[in-house]
């Protein structure tokens, strides 16, 4: 076969695969229409310092579209407590700040992770807020802060922020 009936054919096979690859990406973002946002962050393999906070900034538009707001918490088997205590402050554009504690139930009194998961690595995510307006439009920061009382607490791999649409079934 010469060689350039075979360049050819790579090509076509790469083209082919860009398609498929981009549609897909496609579809799978379409697939969640009423996200507004999310997001979220890698904790430090050595672990999550109390005094290290972390940041989410997020712009919001709608004032009108009431929304659910979630708190992501990724944890894995070495978690040694069944619950996570997490202190959050949410900063309006208007220099407001609103501060809450959130108490996140891991696993149950038996020790079995009630995350979803696969192996060693379990996602649970928390209604934080539900149905609410945001009464302005602007940057949003919403900052978490671990509140376990450990100076460095480890197990928890990843936390995030997710907004959607609140829709009415």
């Amino acid at each position: 076969m010469p060689l350039s009936l075979v360049i050819d054919f790579v090509e076509g096979c790469a083209v082919r695969l860009f398609s498929v690859v981009l549609l897909m990406s496609m579809v799978f973002t379409a697939c969640d229409p009423g996200k507004i946002y999310e997001n979220n962050l890698a904790i430090p393999s050595e672990g999550w310092r109390r005094a290290d906070r972390v940041r989410f900034e997020v712009e919001i538009t709608d004032t009108i579209q009431p929304c659910n707001i979630y708190v992501n918490v990724r944890n894995n088997s070495n978690y040694k407590y069944m619950d996570f205590w997490l202190f959050i402050d949410v900063h309006s554009p208007t220099g407001m700040v609103a501060c809450d504690t959130v108490n996140i139930i891991l696993a149950d009194h038996r020790g079995k992770w009630l995350g979803h998961g696969l192996g060693s690595k379990f996602d649970t995510r928390l209604v934080f807020r539900k149905n609410l307006r945001f009464p302005v439009s602007g940057k949003y920061i919403f900052e978490y802060e671990q509140a376990m009382r450990e100076e460095l607490l480890s197990g928890i791999e990843d936390i995030g922020l997710r907004i959607e649409k609140h829709i009415i079934k």
